[in-house]
């Protein structure tokens, strides 16, 4: 469609699949639960209208992540690609690295990558830090790694990251943004860089960090 803006109605995961197929800002209504990535309330519908009308909102562009396995394209990602045991209570042992660096080896559960969005989702959860949407980045997060030592790391975005799973017989489900899946194994070589494309919301004037502080700090203060 050729349109303006789209304005979801549901909870984060419409507004992800929106912001997979649409080439236009997304403005998201919040009828789920969390709803971080919805700007509205369902109590602030009506005054929103009336701003959007009156021109009284911005675009916030934010990046998108490029997913390639075997050299085929994947879905671009918005919130993070996961890489994950298919099997429960197996880790699997996981090499990350970027075209010209080793990273680290690790055994986990899984290993995310998110974009500066998506921080505030599954990274945020397994312990990695929040990133400002706007900026140029990407996080690697591990969940319930085996040593204690392995931390998140934030990459540059001009940097390829590279995941190896590492052993026969460690299948693994890839997973983008909870909208898509499929299965990889040691075989497989996975790459993530920076797309394109973007991601862009329709900001009607709540800011980044008053979102963090209702939606997240307050929550769990609470």
């Amino acid at each position: 469609m050729d349109v303006d803006m789209i304005i979801t109605i549901g909870g984060d995961g419409t507004v992800l699949r929106t912001l997979q197929v649409a080439r236009c800002p997304v403005l998201g209504i919040n009828m789920g639960g969390l709803g971080f990535l919805s700007e509205v309330e369902i109590g602030d519908v009506e005054s929103t209208i009336y701003k959007l009308i009156r021109g009284e909102y911005s675009i916030e562009r934010s990046l998108k992540m490029r997913v390639m396995v075997n050299g085929m394209r994947l879905p671009d990602s918005v919130n993070e690609v996961l890489v994950h045991s298919n099997k429960i209570s197996k880790i699997r042992r996981f090499s990350i690295s970027t075209r010209n660096n080793f990273i680290d080896l690790t055994a986990a559960d899984g290993v995310i990558v998110s974009t500066p969005v998506g921080s505030t989702s599954y990274s945020f959860s397994a312990g990695g830090p929040i990133i400002y949407p706007t900026l140029k980045a990407m996080v690697i997060s591990y969940l319930a790694p085996f040593i204690s030592r392995s931390r998140s790391i934030v990459v540059p975005p001009e940097e390829t990251i590279q995941i190896k799973i590492i052993g026969a017989g460690q299948d693994c489900l890839l997973a983008i943004d909870g909208q898509y899946q499929q299965q990889v194994t040691s075989k497989d070589e996975i790459l993530v860089t920076i797309s394109e494309n973007s991601a862009e919301f329709v900001t009607v004037g709540n800011s980044f960090f008053d979102r963090v502080r209702e939606k997240l700090i307050k929550n769990v203060v609470n």
